[in-house]
């Protein structure tokens, strides 16, 4: 995404006829979302969008990076395709006019919110800010306050904030993503990650290389760790099957790293024992172990 092109577009509002809508949302426990959407004061309005400006003019000459399931490199922010998250066209759906409330948001749902969506319209598009929502919470054996006609009076537990901080923007086919954690957290993904690490177990089971699969995958799949690089593996399928392919090098590895894994079946089959052997088999199957050319040094890339 262009962040240049970003701030220009927001510095070229007219902030005297500003048109945005904020909406609060939650997820509810039967996997629907629940979206609020309160009206914004003129003078607040401005505000917002000065905020969410300044949350994005500083990281104008961040270098950008492609969306890695097992995290992203410090100093970097990534880049995605908003349809390649699951749940974002039901949040949209909530936002719409058919299923948004617009009414005041009852006291008990505050403490569930999760994230905020600022939506500002503009000419070249509509532009979407998501931040996760910030809690006021009572003090430990205390209380928040506030002096109104000079008496000093006790706020409720109901009270959001807005920050200076803005974690995904999306304008048209492109989303930003300045905080990795956040993606997750707002659009719920680690469902996503569950059901495609499902799907590269499936090619797995195919290569016939692992003794004891069914409990493998179960393993697999109660590991977050190991589900966010097997969904990183699902766009390496070329790979990992030449990794199979190249068996009598995946047996190398294995001495050579000294790595608590059997051989079985006359050297055609990886042994599964238990959890302590996920993360290095899933090290193999994305083929990172490596020399380095220069101190000829064997590592491994700790990503996974």
């Amino acid at each position: 995404m262009n962040v240049t092109d970003l701030v220009n577009i927001l510095n070229g509002l007219d902030d005297q006829d500003l048109d945005m809508r904020l909406y609060f949302t939650r997820k509810k426990p039967n996997g629907k979302y629940q979206s609020y959407s309160p009206t914004i004061d003129p003078d607040l309005q401005k505000e917002i969008k000065d905020i969410v400006k300044l949350a994005v003019e500083k990281v104008q000459n961040v270098e950008q990076r492609p969306f890695s399931p097992i995290g992203t490199i410090e100093g970097c922010i990534e880049t995605y395709a908003p349809n390649e998250v699951t749940s974002f066209n039901d949040i949209l759906e909530s936002m719409s006019e058919d299923f948004v409330s617009r009414k005041e948001i009852p006291p008990e749902e505050i403490s569930k919110l999760t994230f905020y969506c600022l939506k500002i319209y503009t000419e070249e598009g509509d532009i979407l800010f998501f931040r996760r929502v910030t809690k006021f919470n009572r003090l430990k054996g205390g209380f928040f306050g506030k002096f109104t006609n000079g008496d000093f009076m006790k706020l409720d537990g109901t009270l959001l904030g807005i920050d200076p901080n803005v974690d995904i923007v999306i304008l048209g086919e492109e989303m930003l993503i300045l905080n990795h954690i956040s993606l997750e957290r707002i659009f719920s993904i680690q469902d996503q990650y569950h059901e495609k690490a499902s799907q590269t177990l499936d090619l797995v089971r195919r290569t016939n290389r692992i003794t004891n699969y069914e409990q493998f995958r179960e393993d697999c799949l109660s590991d977050g760790r190991v589900t966010r690089a097997l969904t990183k593996l699902l766009n390496e399928e070329d790979s990992m099957h030449q990794v199979f392919e190249n068996f009598e090098n995946v047996i190398q590895v294995i001495d050579i790293f000294g790595l608590n894994i059997e051989i079985a079946e006359e050297n055609t089959k990886l042994v599964y024992e238990d959890k302590s052997q996920l993360l290095d088999i899933t090290r193999l199957m994305r083929d990172s172990f490596y020399r380095s050319w220069i101190n000829n040094r064997d590592g491994f890339d700790e990503g996974v």
